[in-house]
């Protein structure tokens, strides 16, 4: 009878482990800033994210990607959707790498065709 119940606690156990050990390695060491960018000034690139404004650093070594190819700070700009991975920690808040989403899409009003005859 005690074989039987220690197997579930086991189970419990190791399933435990690999939701945490999965959580650790889907960060990959760093934290992100998901949002807008506001602006770049010299090397800081301010993100509107749901929490705030947050400024970081940019280097040399920032790697700037669209999709899987290289993009240039030019392509940072206001309205743009970016994720910045900083290494956990950082208290500088310098960029690893900056992932470049799509802008945000302005609102568009269509046109009913009816309402132009009245």
């Amino acid at each position: 009878m005690k074989r039987h119940m220690k197997q579930p606690l086991n189970t419990i156990i190791i399933s435990v482990l690999l939701a945490c050990a999965a959580q650790v390695f889907a960060h990959g060491g760093f934290d992100h800033v998901t949002g807008t960018v506001v602006k770049l000034d010299n090397n800081v690139l301010t993100v509107k994210t749901a929490k705030g404004d947050v400024p970081v650093t940019l280097d040399a070594k920032t790697e700037i990607t669209r999709g899987d190819k290289p993009a240039q700070t030019a392509d940072l700009k206001a309205g743009v959707r970016v994720v910045v991975d900083i290494p956990e920690g950082s208290k500088t808040k310098l960029a690893h790498s900056v992932k470049i989403g799509t802008a945000a899409k302005a609102a568009t009003t269509a046109t009913d065709s009816h309402d132009s005859h009245k």
